[in-house]
């Protein structure tokens, strides 16, 4: 093996040594303090080492109360914030299609919890999740979920 070929044996390993990203896939095992496992022989990666992304960060918004009085012809809308005024006048149906409206995640109705409809819940225990491993495999990225 000539020296040119044993410089570029040791470039190549000394860059799959120091991994500066790699895709990995693991699992939520613990909500609060956040946990995640990547591999069984390994213990859980810990909150301290773990980004998360937007996508997987709870976002909520005030389920608003809605009213409607045709007698009267006033509207409003109410949450825990405040209310709107009545100040919408004139003549409109109430309209059926808007029943039953909900977030939905990978089929399934997301829920509204304490007067808030949840539009991306947080990471719970026995989630998948794509992980992006990076600075020498020290600290991970949670890029997503994974259905």
């Amino acid at each position: 093996m000539e020296l040119i070929d044993v410089l570029q044996q040791i470039a190549q390993n000394s860059q799959r040594a120091m991994q500066p990203a790699e895709l990995q896939i693991g699992t939520v095992v613990s909500e609060a303090p956040l946990e995640i496992s990547v591999n069984a022989a390994m213990a859980p990666l810990k909150a301290e080492v773990l980004h998360l992304t937007e996508s997987v960060v709870e976002k909520k918004i005030p389920a608003l109360s809605h009213s409607h009085q045709t007698g009267g012809l006033s509207h409003s809308h109410t949450a825990k914030e405040g209310s709107t005024s009545t100040s919408l006048s004139g003549s409109y149906p109430s309209d059926a299609r808007l029943t039953g409206i909900a977030c939905i995640e990978h089929g399934v109705k997301l829920p509204a919890e304490n007067g808030y409809i949840i539009l991306n819940r947080r990471l719970q225990t026995g989630d998948k999740v794509l992980l992006l491993q990076v600075r020498h495999g020290q600290e991970f990225i949670v890029l997503s979920r994974l259905f």
